[in-house]
């Protein structure tokens, strides 16, 4: 394996890894700055506009909306740091604000469905950014296959 080849190999989980943990990131990482700026910024005000409009501790619930939550994890540092939010109220809440159901009113399902399809989006922006990290690995097997076949 040459070192070309190599970082390519690199290159391709650490853009993931980075479109995971703060979307756009990985597209930075690759040099497409404007790209990565333009995701981000989509990115992270969906989310937070879901955030805003249903209310952290009614939005981001692992217990009562599971599903929901997995796509939302896929925004990755958006999740993390809405969830730490999320302890943070709940830790301030009385014993009988604990109990009351947050999460069973219509503004709630609208920021539910805003950060989920955020995270469902960001899996997408994920997936473009390992696929642009292994082109230029994909492009120079087709060129050595191209090379091997007309001798």
């Amino acid at each position: 394996m040459s070192n070309h080849e190599e970082s390519a190999s690199i290159r391709a989980p650490v853009a993931g890894l980075l479109a995971w943990l703060i979307p756009g990131l990985g597209h930075v990482y690759l040099g497409l700055r404007t790209r990565g700026v333009v995701l981000l910024v989509t990115v992270t005000a969906t989310f937070w506009t879901g955030v805003a409009v249903g209310g952290v501790r009614a939005t981001v619930d692992p217990y009562e909306r599971r599903l929901w939550f997995t796509a939302q994890v896929c925004t990755g540092g958006n999740t993390i740091a809405a969830y730490v939010l999320r302890q943070r109220v709940e830790q301030r809440l009385t014993p009988a604000e604990k109990m009351a159901p947050a999460s069973h009113w219509l503004p709630a399902d609208v920021g539910v469905h805003y950060t989920g399809v955020a995270g469902l989006l960001n899996l997408l922006v994920i997936l473009d950014a390992v696929a642009r990290a292994e082109r230029p690995r994909a492009v120079a097997r087709s060129r050595n296959l191209a090379t091997a076949g007309s001798s």
